[in-house]
């Protein structure tokens, strides 16, 4: 009897503590599914906004008229084919076949309908008319339009909505029909003052089809001068020079009245007459995502017939539709698809760590509800109920969880979120996880209704056993294959074509990450077995009771294992990622300027004299200033090579505050006596000018009254400041070279210094040489950093570190608590028999496993660029074509390792500690 009132506490216990651990798993799935839905939506909704602003910044900086799609053709063969459809008027000649203003009206309705099927996103300030080629004036222009003795031209444009798009500043539109031959025009102010006209002048045309009289009755004025209206064709609103291959001369334009749609055809009827239609597109508003979309319609547009229809669909073929929009759409596609690889490897990397986590909480969740659903079986509850029972639970946790996290993510980023299709994927992919794992494992785990079958007919089953044996390898050996495989083909296809993701990069982690665990599975067990012989040697209980419990440890499963190493190799790819980008950005700022301070004299600037470098590098901050002179030659077989001529000291000291190699500029100092005697000056060559010059003496030629003189190639140089581009160059010291313009004229000052006054130097260099282009590298440095592509991968890449360093401290904290019973009463059982190093123990049994794990992750980390670092391009970060390669990064590999071995040895003396206040009396009874 005195028995029974201690078992019933120590059942009270046991049901407390289940029920307790039972609450505290439902709660962890559910912040695991809370934030692992708002990391699925969010990834993909900044890597959204970052392209979508660089889309826009991209389109914004283009011009009006290129964000178009233009529709042209010719008016004598579409009139010719309407008359031919209509069957009437057979034997009238075209030219006396004018387009009517409601047909004009109804095909510019019938081809914007086309157009907005395909689809394409129209916005408003659409127009259409005719045009008439540039034609000579006989008579009516003011001298002032005549140049060098050369009359100018005008053309005829008709628009109809010249209404809408001009404002009347004087005289009035014609009210109706003119006499045959005559075309009344109104004209810009602009174009009123070059050719001296004014309403009531008539100007004397001489054109193909005869004199055309054109009779000013109104000048007007742009409404929106930015408009297509008037920018499609600079003509419109103002006169310019045209330098053709003969003398120049004065052109302008000016516009038919809107009634003089008859008049102008009837004058100008002939090949020379063209139809336009131009309709803007409205691109401000479109997403990255949605740009394959306008581009895939925009080539429809150019390729298909547009549907006319009625007596009209005859002119359907005549229809020539362009887009100036198609080029700068493919360009930024095939940048965006570089860009679009790394940070889909990140947030679908990111997913498959979070789906890891979710399946362990569920497990977690089954093993803390064990003996639940085992008691449930053996009572003979059916296989569904044990699923059906799981599911609710899950879903009581996971439901809002994942509503919670997703709204989150709506309210952070509200419009990419919501517009990112991949992130709502990877959110249902999330949310199914978390809904399934632990009803599917634990109708795995309690498959069998009853107690296992005698242990004596299993081992005799040798047949079974060996099955059982062989499965594991068969299974570890076919998943490495596969990896090694997939990693294989990926290597060979190396980076996509523009505008394509490569989908079997987003599973590179993963690929690497399986091979690295199954094998660290394997050499676990031999490496604890090594350390268990050694601490059975020692007096001491501690080391030899924890490793032999070590290779139980529940972080040695492959699940959890490969979570952590994938987890970890992510953190550290990220941030190869963010210093490659940011090495990139750095390397193309040298790349832009190849000093601190780039200054380029204009056509108007003076001379740049000992004097002038002397005032730069007075300026407060620089150190070194020198000037170089850089000239195109030609080789005998007609090759170009720039010749850079520098100051060898000045150009020396500039270098060495730079990246690029030094110069041994000493090497070359028989220059001036080579070049005094007609022999062949020593240079420094680049590799393409080596392979031009040859090994002998070479003779350079130019253009200017400069030269010839020879040079033979001294050594190889790859790249310098003074050619920062790289190309066909040879570097040489500052001579007067043979000719009259020989004398060295510097065309290019190099600036080095770390606090450089650019204010004070921008005004120096504005006194001394005018109308110089001055480049600070440091500005070219701030514009990259903060252009939308790298400053959202930036934000990207440490939204990924971040999430990966919280997802693999939740895996190490679930491992460790999945082995937390076990380590419970071995401790227990230990410290009544007087065991009193609790904390070493608990730290002995769990760190062995959590070291291998963190070691793997070194290892895939250091692995995985060179593996996919050929289908990877960072490039597109940088705005160049000069390559970013990844590195291992230290601090990269390290940071991540350091905060798991931290966190677990925390995790595991604050357990240890727990265990020692709870007691263990009340282990022992409730096991």
């Amino acid at each position: 009897m005195s028995g029974r009132p201690g078992r019933r506490r120590a059942g009270r216990y046991g049901l407390k503590r289940a029920a307790g651990t039972a609450v505290a798993s439902t709660l962890a799935l559910a912040l695991l599914v809370a934030g692992c839905v708002f990391a699925a939506m969010a990834g993909p909704a900044l890597s959204l906004h970052a392209r979508s602003q660089a889309l826009h910044q991209t389109t914004a900086r283009l011009a009006p008229t290129v964000k178009t799609v233009q529709v042209g053709a010719n008016w004598a063969n579409f009139a010719a084919d309407l008359i031919e459809f209509s069957g009437t008027n057979q034997n009238v000649p075209v030219a006396d076949q004018d387009l009517t203003a409601s047909q004009l009206a109804l095909t510019t309705r019938e081809i914007k309908t086309s157009l907005a099927r395909l689809p394409l996103p129209l916005g408003p300030g659409a127009w259409s008319g005719l045009s008439a080629e540039p034609t000579l004036v006989a008579s009516g222009a003011a001298p002032s339009a005549v140049m060098s003795g050369i009359q100018p031209r005008l053309e005829v444009l008709y628009r109809a909505s010249l209404t809408s798009n001009a404002t009347l500043v004087a005289g009035s539109y014609s009210a109706g029909p003119q006499r045959a031959g005559t075309v009344t025009v109104a004209v810009t102010p602009q174009t009123a003052a070059r050719f001296g006209v004014h309403p009531g002048s008539r100007v004397t045309l001489v054109s193909p089809t005869g004199i055309i009289t054109l009779a000013v009755t109104a000048i007007v004025r742009p409404q929106q001068a930015g408009s297509t209206f008037w920018t499609q064709d600079p003509l419109a609103s103002r006169p310019s020079v045209v330098t053709p291959l003969g003398p120049p001369y004065w052109a302008g334009g000016v516009f038919a009245d809107p009634g003089q749609l008859a008049p102008m055809q009837t004058a100008f009827a002939g090949p020379g007459l063209e139809m336009n239609w131009e309709f803007p597109l409205a691109v401000g508003n479109l997403n990255a995502d949605q740009a394959q979309g306008l581009a895939n319609a925009l080539n429809r547009a150019t390729t298909v017939t547009l549907g006319l229809t009625g007596s009209l669909e005859p002119g359907a073929d005549d229809l020539d539709v362009t887009s100036p929009l198609i080029p700068d759409l493919a360009l930024f596609l095939s940048t965006q698809a570089g860009i679009e690889t790394v940070l889909l490897l990140l947030s679908v990397s990111l997913i498959v760590i979070a789906a890891a986590v979710i399946v362990l909480a569920g497990r977690m969740m089954v093993a803390r509800r064990a003996e639940e659903l085992a008691m449930l079986r053996a009572r003979g509850g059916s296989l569904r109920q044990v699923t059906r029972l799981m599911a609710g639970g899950a879903a009581v946790a996971a439901l809002p969880a994942a509503a919670i996290g997703a709204a989150v993510a709506v309210a952070v980023i509200p419009g990419d979120a919501a517009a990112a299709g991949l992130g709502w994927l990877l959110a249902g992919i999330t949310l199914a996880v978390a809904l399934a794992g632990p009803a599917l494992i634990a109708a795995w785990q309690h498959r069998k209704p009853a107690p296992a079958a005698n242990a004596a007919q299993v081992l005799t089953a040798e047949t079974g056993r060996r099955r059982a044996a062989w499965r594991r390898p068969v299974a570890e050996v076919t998943a490495c294959a596969a990896c090694a495989a997939g990693l294989v083909v990926l290597r060979n296809q190396g980076v996509p074509a523009g505008g394509q993701v490569n989908p079997l990069l987003m599973l590179a982690p993963v690929l690497v990450a399986v091979p690295v665990v199954l094998i660290m599975l394997r050499l676990y067990p031999l490496v604890v077995r090594g350390l268990l012989r050694v601490s059975a040697r020692r007096t001491g209980a501690t080391g030899f009771v924890a490793l032999s419990a070590a290779a139980r440890s529940s972080l040695t499963g492959v699940l959890p294992a490969f979570a952590l190493v994938l987890a970890l190799s992510l953190a550290t790819f990220a941030g190869m990622v963010s210093n490659g980008i940011a090495r990139g950005e750095t390397a193309t700022a040298w790349h832009i300027t190849g000093a601190d301070v780039l200054i380029q004299p204009g056509p108007t600037a003076g001379p740049v004299t000992p004097g002038v470098l002397k005032s730069i590098a007075s300026v407060r901050g620089v150190t070194h200033a020198t000037a170089v002179w850089n000239t195109t030659w030609v080789t005998p077989f007609g090759q170009t090579v720039t010749v850079t001529a520098v100051d060898p000291a000045s150009y020396a000291a500039v270098t060495a505050t730079t990246p690029y190699p030094p110069l041994a500029l000493a090497r070359l100092g028989g220059a001036a006596r080579a070049l005094a005697t007609g022999g062949a000056v020593p240079v420094f060559a680049s590799p393409d000018a080596a392979a031009v010059l040859g090994r002998g003496a070479t003779q350079l030629a130019s253009l200017a009254p400069a030269g010839p003189f020879k040079v033979r190639v001294a050594g190889i140089v790859t790249s310098t400041p003074a050619q920062p581009g790289g190309g066909t160059f040879v570097v040489m010291p500052q001579l007067v070279l043979p000719g009259p313009a020989g004398a060295p004229a510097p065309n290019m000052i190099l600036v080095s210094g770390s606090a450089i006054d650019e204010s004070q130097l921008t005004a120096q260099v504005n006194r001394s040489i005018a109308g110089s282009t001055i480049t600070y590298r440091s500005a070219v440095l701030n514009s990259l950093t903060n252009s939308p592509l790298p400053h959202g991968a930036a934000l990207i890449v440490a939204f990924t570190l971040a999430e990966a360093a919280v997802l693999g401290l939740m895996i190490v904290l679930l491992g460790l608590a999945l082995g937390s019973s076990e380590r419970q009463l071995t401790l227990a059982r230990l410290t009544v028999m007087g065991h009193e190093r609790d904390t070493r123990l608990v730290l002995a049994e769990a760190m062995p496993a959590v070291l291998a794990a963190v070691v793997a992750g070194a290892v895939c980390a250091i692995v995985l660029p060179h593996l996919i670092g050929s289908s990877i391009d960072l490039s597109a970060f940088t705005g160049t074509s000069a390559p970013v390669l990844f590195q291992p990064d230290a601090t990269a590999l390290g940071g991540p390792a350091a905060a798991i071995v931290v966190l677990a040895v925390a995790a595991l003396a604050a357990e240890a500690r727990t265990l020692r206040r709870r007691g263990m009396a009340g282990i022992l009874r409730a096991n």
